[in-house]
């Protein structure tokens, strides 16, 4: 279970942390003659400066990446080589003293480098947010007055310009550049890059799908229900959908909603080239979804995932699938269930704060009555060990394999929970979402 995902994930961190920055480090060793110290010191800001090039790569969301190990997984990767190329970058400047314009560039890097990252991990990942909960009520006041979504998307490219000032900072070094070997392979590595993320940043406007808003339901619970028609979209891009898939939508003609969102869907037509999306209004962009009118053109990027075709595909049909759903993570979840119901056994659990939040519980459970393999639960307020061993069978919970799907810190709970009851971690999977 999941062998062949981990092991292509081990190998995506691999090459990314000791793979990318060898030919530099070897064209480094063999090209210099200074003092071990100052070999040290530039090997260091070399690999933070290929590892910021990397985490450039990673932001371009290459698809078939993402359908090998999936985007959060690259994400993660990108957000930590981005704190390990601050750490390196600043020992590189206690180790290796400079002065002049080379010192000024380096300087004006990190210090972007560590405000970035910094203003990243409070808006733009969960790695706080999802464990402190007094920083998480702050960060959520200071997004819905100051920080916007297309503000925090903005200020996260200013690694861009620090990526800029690192290439200036290393070309003025002249002993560095005469090193041809190493000269080559930095062009080469700074000219992919920059290659490919102007590419996806020209390509949008004609690789993105187009569709249109027809319909916008309010379902309570804080829910909105928004379908989308494809206006225009590519035969190879509507076989590329699969179940608990999700995409990236961006409102071109509508003010702070030009900026690219994922959403998952909860059902796909590829007949009538519809998506049926749920969307909860928690950030200043999900709440202004609700207020969009039919007709409102929409940009579509994707789909993206790993939970169809590295997850369930890959499985056992006969060992028993338990999705654990939280709040709207149910969206992805319910997708997969609409397409397997009759195939797996599936064991649906689907855990609320609030009744009023079961916003699909009709069509769930008319999905049990109709399919005998099909079996839904809900539960208010979060499970715990006792309620999860009432609900589920003890065949099932020990035979079981589990997708989770909802807030990092439930995800995070559930999978502490499941050891308990004796199960692997190679038996659950999940995807963050928190970007």
């Amino acid at each position: 279970m999941l062998k062949n995902h981990r092991y292509l994930l081990g190998l995506f961190w691999g090459v990314a942390i000791f793979i990318i920055p060898l030919p530099l480090i070897q064209a480094l060793a063999t090209g210099m003659n200074e003092s071990s110290s100052s070999i040290l010191g530039i090997q260091v800001g070399t690999i933070a400066y290929a590892w910021m090039l990397f985490v450039i790569f990673v932001s371009t969301r290459p698809k078939w990446l993402d359908r090998i190990i999936g985007l959060p997984s690259m994400y993660f990767v990108h957000g930590f080589l981005g704190i390990g190329a601050i750490v390196l970058a600043y020992i590189h400047t206690l180790v290796n003293l400079s002065s002049g314009l080379i010192k000024l560039t380096g300087d004006y890097a990190l210090w972007i480098l560590i405000g970035t990252a910094a203003y990243s991990i409070l808006f733009l990942s969960g790695w706080i947010t999802d464990r402190i909960h007094w920083v998480k009520l702050i960060v959520r006041f200071l997004e819905r007055h100051i920080f916007k979504h297309e503000t925090s998307v903005w200020l996260h490219r200013l690694n861009l310009v620090a990526t800029i000032f690192v290439f200036i900072h290393v070309l003025l070094i002249d002993y560095i550049m005469q090193i041809n070997s190493f000269a080559l392979t930095f062009y080469l590595y700074s000219f992919i890059t920059f290659l490919s993320y102007s590419w996806f940043i020209v390509s949008r406007y004609w690789r993105f799908s187009k569709a249109n808003v027809i319909e916008v339901k309010d379902l309570g619970g804080d829910m909105t229900q928004m379908i989308l028609k494809f206006s225009k979209i590519k035969i190879g891009r509507l076989r590329q959908y699969q179940p608990g898939d999700y995409v990236f939508i961006s409102f071109p003609n509508l003010e702070k909603m030009k900026e690219m969102h994922p959403f998952s869907f909860v059902d796909f037509d590829l007949k009538n080239k519809q998506i049926v999306l749920a969307i909860r209004g928690d950030g200043d962009f999900s709440r202004r979804v609700a207020q969009i009118k039919n007709g409102a053109q929409v940009l579509v990027d994707g789909p993206y995932g790993t939970l169809n075709n590295q997850i369930v595909e890959q499985e056992n049909s006969k060992q028993p699938l338990v999705m654990l759903a939280g709040g709207t993570g149910a969206v992805p979840l319910i997708n997969l269930a609409l397409r397997y119901a009759q195939e797996k056994e599936i064991y649906f659990v689907w855990t609320v704060s609030h009744q009023d939040q079961l916003v699909y519980r009709e069509l769930l459970l008319n999905l049990a009555k109709k399919q005998n393999k099909f079996h839904y639960l809900e539960s208010i307020h979060r499970l715990n060990p006792e309620k999860l061993s009432k609900i589920l069978e003890t065949s099932v919970l020990e035979n079981g394999y589990y997708l989770l799907s909802g807030s990092n810190i439930m995800m995070m709970g559930y999978k502490k929970m499941l050891r308990k009851f004796g199960i692997t971690p190679g038996e659950i999977y999940y995807e963050k979402f928190s970007f």
